[in-house]
């Protein structure tokens, strides 16, 4: 299926259709694993009923070539235990016990680094997840995601509490620009397996690599050529030449690239999809949405994020009949999940590192590793209506797509 101009065919009809405006997006079908939704373009999706392990695999044949320590965490997980990794379960605060590394975006105030809505006015405020179980693109509730066939083990970590904002990223393309680029196998998880990060469940005798240094080529290095890369659309694009008023909206038109390479300078790294689903679902709460107290509660409007939304589900939240992000944290306290984490639905996408494709094993702390043409992002858009924003919902997209609808925000070690 071609890419369509979502906004286009918004502003015209509201026809119930969506895609992800990108600067350039090849045309690809759509995968056949889920409710579409609004999609009509390049985003791909798979329900939680779709959620199906590898054919002729089985979690205890895979895990004869997992390493002693990898298949202990499993086995504890399977008896109802939590992962050894400093934290007790999804009710809890118990740290592990290596420091949290300095945000540098926020190393200088100022406008999108300070002055956000948290008590500290950080835009790096970055917020412990406990560890915990829970049941990937799973809520109970929605159709399409009602079958608990993909559970999984999450060890505590950090999560953002904002997307990365405009103010931020400025940061970060000044040290590109200076000549900074990642270090091979850096973003790793370097907290979990003794150093060797995330299972690679496409491969479970495998651990996260971290960052490919032929990945470099996909990073500015001048002035003019980020300038290029960042001015993706012509009218929603939140990127300016020179910093402004939109210092505090989340950065967009990034690339997964990009936003791998951001959250490593900034001393973090990607969230696996478990970690980001998992702390949008609120653990074990298996929340309808990010907010939903009770966790079944399908409750949503304007007040709770930016999307498709407004006027009875006919209009935007923000610039009625046009759509855009706004600051982050802008729908919070109310919006938030669990952990106090903002906009984990609405205003952008969010990168996560796994490439696209059915869940297999549940293995502990893992992601999908291997190659392969798509990678996931989570949470909806402004240009997104309610089902986008499900917690249980999945999409995925070129990682060299740059869309106004997509962002990221980072994870870092508990």
């Amino acid at each position: 299926m071609a890419t369509m101009n979502f906004r286009a065919l918004a502003r015209a009809a509201a026809l119930g259709l969506s895609s992800l405006a990108a600067c350039s997006s090849p045309s690809h079908p759509s995968a056949d694993l889920g409710d579409e939704g609004r999609d009509g373009g390049s985003v791909h999706d798979s329900g939680g009923d779709a959620a199906v392990h590898e054919a002729g695999t089985t979690e205890a044949e895979a895990l004869d070539a997992v390493s002693g320590d990898v298949a202990a965490s499993l086995e504890s997980s399977a008896d109802g235990g939590s992962p050894d990794v400093g934290a007790s379960d999804d009710s809890g605060s118990e740290t592990g016990t290596e420091s949290l590394p300095p945000a540098l975006s926020c190393a200088t105030p100022g406008a999108g680094v300070s002055d956000c809505a948290n008590d500290a006015g950080s835009c790096c405020a970055s917020l412990e997840v406990a560890a915990g179980h829970f049941t990937r693109s799973y809520d109970g509730v929605s159709s399409g995601y009602t079958t608990q066939s993909a559970p999984v083990a999450v060890s505590a970590f950090r999560l953002d509490q904002y997307e990365i904002t405009v103010g931020r990223f400025r940061q970060f393309v000044a040290a590109a620009i200076a000549g900074w680029m990642p270090s091979a196998g850096s973003g790793k998880h370097v907290h979990l397996n003794d150093g060797k990060g995330l299972i690679d469940s496409s491969s479970p005798s495998m651990f996260e690599a971290g960052w490919d240094a032929s990945w470099n080529v996909n990073l500015g290095t001048t002035t003019a050529d980020w300038n290029t890369k960042l001015a993706c659309d012509p009218t929603s694009a939140t990127w300016t030449v020179a910093a402004g008023s939109n210092e505090t909206l989340p950065i967009d038109c990034v690339t997964w690239f990009d936003s791998y390479a951001f959250c490593i300078w900034d001393g973090g790294f990607l969230p696996s999809e478990a970690e980001w689903n998992y702390a949008a679902s609120g653990g074990s709460d298996q929340r309808v949405y990010p907010w939903s107290s009770p966790p079944v509660s399908t409750t949503i409007d304007c007040t709770y994020a930016n999307y498709f939304g407004g006027s009875g589900g006919t209009d935007f939240c923000v610039m009625p009949g046009v759509g855009a992000t706004n600051a982050v944290g802008s729908e919070s306290p109310m919006g938030d999940g669990k952990w106090g984490q903002s906009d984990l639905a609405g205003n952008v996408f969010e990168w996560n590192l796994d490439a696209f494709a059915p869940y297999g094993a549940g293995y502990p702390d893992s992601a999908y590793l291997a190659t392969a043409p798509f990678r996931v992002i989570r949470g909806g858009d402004f240009e997104s209506d309610d089902s986008f924003l499900l917690t249980s919902s999945r999409r995925s997209d070129d990682p060299t797509d740059r869309s106004v609808a997509i962002g990221a925000r980072c994870a870092r070690i508990p």
